[in-house]
């Protein structure tokens, strides 16, 4: 097994991995060289070629951590009350959204609507956001997660929940993909954004972190349904084209 088709094999797997964890395109292809490099240097300790996948995110994952620990504001890396998430796991609910529960996206403004939602989970502390990105944006299941991050599921299904709850009490208030009445319109912003002086005359500081407990926020289900559905189903993207060769020059020079 050659770390040349290894990359080839599963750049795009890992690139998306890796934009769901860091929610930074930028980030994301430096996660996704900075894995494959790791992996060819341990490409001869991997005993099966059908963990292949599993170990390449297992990898990238830890690399993740690394960047997260050197920029700990960027990725709100918090302590944890471990206790505490495990009896909010318990108030997790896990209703699959339902066929009439489909949220139909404008084609011209799904991109702006994927980066409005990553932006959000930006907000959310560093282990909230691992576990809503992995199972909800990823689809990984808990278990998973919850090995990954070396946790109880049950603490695992609290930081699920606080995810859940943070990202709905934002989204159920200001987004009108899920609500038409509330206030914010992507077509409007598309059109504010092509007056750059305007925007940078009107721009305010965003939020630092999302907390749904200021609000008060209680469990909605119509939200909940609408942007589980909405983040589950966020198109995979590929890197660029130069990205990914200038990546395979390194692999082959190196290897």
């Amino acid at each position: 097994m050659e770390i040349l088709d290894v990359y080839q094999n599963y750049y795009s797997y890992i690139y998306n991995y890796a934009l769901k964890l860091t929610c930074h395109p930028e980030d994301a292809l430096d996660l996704t060289q900075n894995t494959f490099l790791k992996a060819m240097e341990k490409l001869d300790t991997l005993k099966s070629e059908h963990a292949l996948a599993s170990w390449l995110g297992t990898i990238c994952f830890h690399e993740f951590i690394n960047k997260a620990k050197m920029d700990s504001h960027k990725y709100l890396a918090e302590v944890e009350n471990w206790e505490q998430l495990e009896k909010e796991g318990t108030l997790l609910s896990d209703i699959a959204p339902q066929l009439e529960d489909e949220v139909i996206v404008a084609e011209e403004i799904r991109d702006l609507q994927n980066g409005c939602f990553m932006a959000m989970v930006r907000k959310l502390t560093l282990n909230q956001r691992i576990t809503f990105s992995l199972v909800d944006m990823y689809g990984l299941p808990i278990e998973y997660v919850a090995n990954l991050l070396d946790i109880s599921i049950g603490a695992a299904k609290g930081l699920l929940y606080r995810a859940r709850m943070n990202i709905d009490s934002f989204l159920g208030d200001h987004c009108s993909i899920i609500y038409e009445k509330n206030p914010c319109s992507c077509r409007a912003w598309i059109d504010f954004s092509t007056n750059r002086s305007s925007l940078q005359r009107q721009s305010h500081k965003l939020l630092e972190k999302l907390d749904y407990n200021k609000k008060g926020y209680v469990y909605n289900e119509h939200v909940r349904k609408r942007v589980q559905y909405l983040y589950h189903h966020m198109p995979e993207k590929k890197p660029p084209a130069e990205w990914y060769q200038s990546v395979l020059t390194i692999l082959a020079h190196q290897n």
